[in-house]
């Protein structure tokens, strides 16, 4: 199956309050099972699990490289030696680093590109988001994002790998 479909079929799974756990048990077992731990950002775990799924034979080469950071997760990933576009794929993880004052963050957050409108917009999948579309959240969401050149403040695209 196609790590897109997969990561449909968690849109509207929703966390418990205070990012300790999930509403849906099995949701939470598979998150445990690549290494999420109550009270960490899971973003880049969502993204690890819908990969395990979709490419069951590449699990061991996939483990590792994804932790609670979505910037360091895309950090690792290029230093494994998968390569970075900024040109969205369907079927791409999409990484954001937040933006302050024009100056990059520790902080970020990814997704999986479900579809590509242009070289610039595209809709993700992303877990650990909400309706409004923030970095922070209560679940799995299907957004409509953009690739913006200048951000001074808030979420910039650094990055689309495709595995």
């Amino acid at each position: 199956m196609q790590i897109v479909e997969i990561a449909k079929q968690y849109i509207g799974k929703k966390e418990k309050s205070g990012n300790t756990g999930f509403v849906d048990p099995q949701h939470e077992k598979e998150l445990r099972e690549v290494g999420w731990i109550a009270g960490h950002s899971w973003c880049a775990y969502q993204i690890e699990a819908w990969a395990w799924k979709a490419y069951p034979t590449r699990i061991a080469e996939l483990k590792g490289h994804f932790v609670p950071s979505a910037v360091n997760t895309y950090r690792n990933l290029l230093k494994a030696g998968y390569k970075s576009s900024m040109v969205p794929e369907v079927g791409a993880f999409v990484f954001w680093q937040r933006v302050k004052d024009g100056i990059g963050q520790w902080q970020g957050h990814c997704g999986i590109v479900s579809e590509v409108t242009d070289s610039k917009t595209f809709k993700s999948i992303e877990g650990n988001t909400n309706g409004a579309g923030s970095r922070e959240g209560d679940g799995v969401y299907e957004k409509q994002r953009t690739v913006k050149a200048d951000v001074q403040d808030g979420l910039k695209v650094i990055g689309f790998i495709k595995i």
